[in-house]
């Protein structure tokens, strides 16, 4: 079974209906039967932006209660990967939440990245991999 991990947005986007992403954000999050991947960062960054969008934001926390999703990250182990990463797309900029995210899509070889972030193009895991991606428009 393919892992699938998620980036903060598209879990904004399946809470607020108001999302201009909502629609399709639900419709992805039928075809998941398992769990989704996602460091805490990506959960931090989506209670944040539901807060500023006028929202509960402990509905990320039950996306995690209810095992939506599932965090399976622990950075004292790759602290020196995520650092090399933000270093080396700093023009970017390259967030910390990225590039958890990439790290995370080196040791998941045969999963794929749900986000609305574009810049999961321009970024390579394993420094010329693309990242496989599930994004709008693909």
């Amino acid at each position: 079974m393919e892992t699938v991990l998620t980036d903060a947005c598209p879990l904004v986007a399946l809470l607020n209906h108001r999302d201009v992403y909502h629609d399709w954000a639900r419709e992805q999050f039928k075809h998941f039967s398992s769990p989704l991947l996602t460091c805490e960062g990506a959960i931090t960054e989506a209670a944040h932006m539901l807060y500023f969008d006028g929202l509960p934001p402990w509905g990320v926390l039950e996306l995690f209660k209810r095992k939506i999703i599932v965090v399976h990250f622990e950075l004292e182990s790759r602290l020196d990967r995520v650092l090399w990463l933000m270093k080396k797309h700093a023009d970017t900029p390259m967030d910390f939440v990225d590039a958890c995210l990439v790290a995370m899509t080196e040791e998941k070889r045969d999963c794929k990245l749900l986000t609305l972030d574009s810049d999961f193009r321009i970024y390579r895991r394993f420094e010329r991999q693309t990242i496989p991606l599930i994004a709008p428009g693909r």
